[in-house]
C-alpha cells in the first residue's frame, strides 16, 4: 500500500467520507435542536473563526473538550457536537473548538487557536471544571495532543483521549495532504508531537479503530510509546468493529471501550 493510500482512511472506512460529513452534520444539528439554544458559542478570540460551542452542566462538573478532524482543511465545531447531550446527561459539561482552516490558516496558527481556545476555558469562561479531558479525532487527535501531552506549559487538563491521530507529521510530506497546509520538514518536526518533549499528563488514552490502515494504527502505537518514554502510562484501545470515522461515535458510549475510557477519565461511574 502506497504512502498516499495509507494516509488516505476512506481507503478502508465502511462508507464514502461524504458520507460520514453529511451523518456528523445530521447528528450534530440533532444534538443542537435537542439542547434549545443550551450549546452556545463563544469567542476565545477576535478571529471570525477563533469560537467555540459549550454546553454548561453546572459550574464545577466535569468538561469534555472536543477538537475536530477533517485534516485540519475540513469540518467545524457545529459540525462535532453531536456528544453534548449524552455528555450534559452524564453531569458533565461540553466544549467544541473551532479553529480556521489550512490553507488560510497554517497549522502553527491552527495550534495555537486551539491552545488558546483551552486556555478560555480554563481562565475566563464561568466554568471551574472538577475536571477537564481533552479530546480530537483525526487531525483533532493531533491538535488534542499538541494541547495536552506536548503542550510546554499544559492548562489544567486531567485527561487526553486522543482518537486515530496523526503524531509524526513527516511521512504527510510526501502525500497530497501536505498540499493546503504547505509544511517543510522543519515545520513537521516542530509541530508533530512524536517529536517534542512529554508533558503531564494522567490518564491518556490512544484509541483507533480496527478497520484502519496500518499507518494510523502505527502512529497511535508509536506515540504511546514516546508517551511512556517520557515517563506517562497511556492506555491504547482497538476498537472493534469501527474505522476512522465511526469510532467517535462511540466516544461516550457506556459500555463501549473508548465510551467507558472517556467516562472513567470524566470521573463518571458507568454501570
Amino acid at each position: 500500500m502506497s504512502l498516499e493510500t495509507e494516509y488516505s482512511p476512506s481507503s478502508v472506512s465502511h462508507h464514502p467520507v461524504a458520507w460520514y460529513l453529511d451523518d456528523y452534520a445530521r447528528r450534530s444539528r440533532q444534538a443542537r435542536d435537542t439542547l434549545k439554544g443550551k450549546l452556545e458559542k463563544h469567542h476565545y478570540g477576535r478571529g471570525e473563526d477563533e469560537y467555540l460551542l459549550l454546553a454548561s452542566h453546572s459550574i464545577d462538573a466535569p468538561l469534555l473538550v472536543f477538537i475536530h478532524g477533517g485534516y485540519w482543511k475540513a469540518l467545524s465545531a457545529d459540525d462535532c457536537c453531536m456528544w453534548a447531550p449524552e455528555v450534559l446527561a452524564a453531569g458533565c459539561s461540553f466544549a467544541s473548538i473551532n479553529y480556521s482552516l489550512a490553507p488560510v490558516a497554517t497549522l502553527e496558527r491552527i495550534v495555537a487557536q486551539c491552545r488558546g481556545a483551552i486556555e478560555w476555558l480554563t481562565l475566563e469562561s464561568a466554568l471551574s471544571p472538577s475536571r477537564m479531558v481533552v479530546t480530537g479525532s483525526s487531525a483533532g487527535g493531533h491538535l488534542a495532543a499538541m494541547c495536552t501531552t506536548a503542550h510546554p506549559q499544559p492548562q489544567a487538563i486531567t485527561g487526553a483521549i486522543l482518537i486515530s491521530g496523526v503524531f509524526d507529521l513527516v511521512p504527510l510530506l510526501e502525500t497530497t495532504v501536505n498540499d493546503p497546509l504547505m509544511l517543510t520538514k522543519a515545520d513537521a518536526i516542530r509541530l508533530s508531537p512524536r517529536h517534542l518533549p512529554v508533558s503531564p499528563c494522567d490518564n491518556v488514552v490512544l484509541a483507533w479503530g480496527e478497520h484502519e490502515t496500518k499507518a494510523f494504527a502505527s502512529q497511535s502505537n508509536d506515540y504511546a510509546e514516546h508517551l511512556r518514554a517520557g515517563g506517562l502510562s497511556p492506555v491504547t484501545i482497538e476498537v472493534p468493529g469501527r474505522d476512522h470515522f465511526d469510532v467517535i461515535y462511540d466516544l461516550v458510549t457506556p459500555g463501549t471501550p473508548l465510551g467507558d475510557a472517556t467516562l472513567n477519565a470524566l470521573g463518571v461511574v458507568t454501570p
